[in-house]
């Protein structure tokens, strides 16, 4: 027992974990940001296709279901032994460990790594693509990079059409992805307590983008033809929607860092409230002042630094292209580091490897995948894969079957007022399976389309 106690605090040690001192607005900062990430960048053309009301009734069910989800998480972890007050250092391993079998466990943790992944690779590719378009700007309409394939060479281009200035099919280390390295490396090897500051920052601006681009999307004008009732086609919605309630999995680490005055419910009803608002005007306004572009392999960030000099005035594309660049800095500067940091955690809190190894994985390894996929549809790929594969399973699914565990276990340790108080909420259980059967239906369906 000795032993295994010293390792455990040497593995805190060796984390550094915050202390518990995260505010009620650092605590929307942390959700807001990871859930207003670059995937809102794929509302846009999302709405065009598929029409205005099959996404925002099945973002209605996922914002349902991720308060359902959050709620039995939040209960899962009141009833690991000795926590009934959020005293104890419980991560999201920690809880697949203490509910589940060992190969069960294995598998979750294994889909939340991956999962957290993904996230992270949409994040640094969105991000640079927008950083090497306003290199672009500043460069007579060239950015510079060193390709891979299908030639080696160093080389500066142009293309005002593809989603990065060096056109598709290729495999490059651009200037942007340099400068996303140099800004979100140092942040992902802080803990999360530390990056609290750069998260309130990181939401005004965010939230400030956001409102430049509804004035934006006004002065261009607005067609309510581009966005019908029901689309052409629902391909790939499940994924998309998805990808976006990534927060869930936030939160037993942010609840192990956050003030005990702050409650955890009110925050996350607050986030999903401004997301939900924020997916839905997105959508449809952006979807309605562009031309449709969903066939392309554009994103609304790129749409937006597209804009022409016939379509609107010098000060409207300006003010694109700073909120753009604004938008995209501060969401990575968010999002990429907390990621990063998840993964750390429960990299060395499951044993799996030690610090140094943990920090390769969870900061490196991300950039040596995102520069495979960079060029073309990478960036939609891993939303569309991460979406339907990791997101609703590791956000949506997972935390039901936490909470029903928990009502099972036979362990005296926890046998205290948190489970009885579980066990009061079994009256509420329908409700709970009914959330579940929901979430593996989405993602049947979503898994099924993508491969139709």
């Amino acid at each position: 027992m000795e032993c295994e106690a010293s390792m455990e605090q040497e593995i805190a040690d060796a984390l550094q974990f915050g202390a518990k001192s995260i505010g009620m607005l650092g605590s929307i900062a942390v959700l807001l940001n990871n859930i207003l990430g670059p995937g809102i960048a794929n509302f846009s053309g999302l709405y065009q296709q598929t029409g205005w009301l099959p996404p925002s009734f099945t973002i209605l069910i996922c914002v349902i279901s991720s308060m359902v989800s959050g709620d039995m998480l939040l209960a899962a972890m009141r009833a690991y032994p000795e926590n009934s007050e959020f005293g104890v250092r419980v991560e999201y391993g920690t809880l697949c460990r203490h509910y589940f079998s060992r190969k069960t466990a294995l598998l979750f943790q294994c889909l939340f790594q991956l999962a957290m992944l993904c996230a992270n690779i949409s994040n640094i590719i969105q991000t640079a693509q927008v950083l090497d378009y306003f290199v672009a700007d500043l460069n007579h309409g060239k950015s510079c990079a060193v390709m891979f394939y299908p030639n080696v060479e160093a080389f500066c281009h142009t293309s005002s059409t593809d989603v990065t200035p060096f056109g598709t099919d290729k495999i490059v280390l651009s200037l942007g992805m340099g400068i996303v390295a140099l800004l979100s490396i140092p942040l992902g090897y802080y803990n999360l307590e530390d990056n609290v500051v750069v998260q309130n920052v990181a939401m005004v601006v965010i939230l400030l983008s956001t409102f430049a681009w509804f004035s934006i999307f006004a002065s261009l004008g607005l067609d309510r033809e581009r966005v019908p009732l029901i689309g052409s086609s629902l391909h790939n919605m499940g994924g998309t929607i998805l990808f976006n309630f990534m927060f869930i999995s936030t939160i037993p680490s942010w609840v192990c860092e956050k003030k005990p005055t702050v409650r955890p419910l009110m925050v996350i009803g607050i986030t999903l409230l401004m997301a939900v608002l924020g997916y839905m005007l997105v959508g449809i306004l952006g979807g309605m002042a562009f031309k449709p572009y969903y066939m392309t392999d554009n994103t609304l960030l790129s749409e937006l630094n597209h804009i022409s000099a016939e379509e609107a005035s010098s000060v409207v594309r300006i003010t694109a292209l700073v909120s753009v660049q604004a938008y995209a800095i501060s969401a990575n500067l968010a999002s990429i580091p907390i990621f990063s940091i998840l993964m750390r955690y429960n990299l060395i809190e499951s044993h799996v490897c030690g610090p140094k190894a943990a920090g390769a994985v969870s900061v490196l390894l991300p950039f040596g995948v995102s520069v495979l996929l960079y060029t073309g549809e990478g960036f939609k790929d891993i939303v569309d894969f991460s979406g339907t594969f990791t997101s609703a399973l590791v956000n949506l699914m997972v935390p039901s079957l936490l909470f029903l565990a928990a009502l099972h276990r036979d362990d005296i340790n926890v046998r205290t007022n948190v489970v009885e108080e579980l066990s009061a909420r079994s009256a509420r259980l329908r409700a709970r399976s009914v959330n579940l059967l929901v979430m593996v239906a989405l993602t049947t369906v979503s898994i099924v389309d993508q491969f139709l």
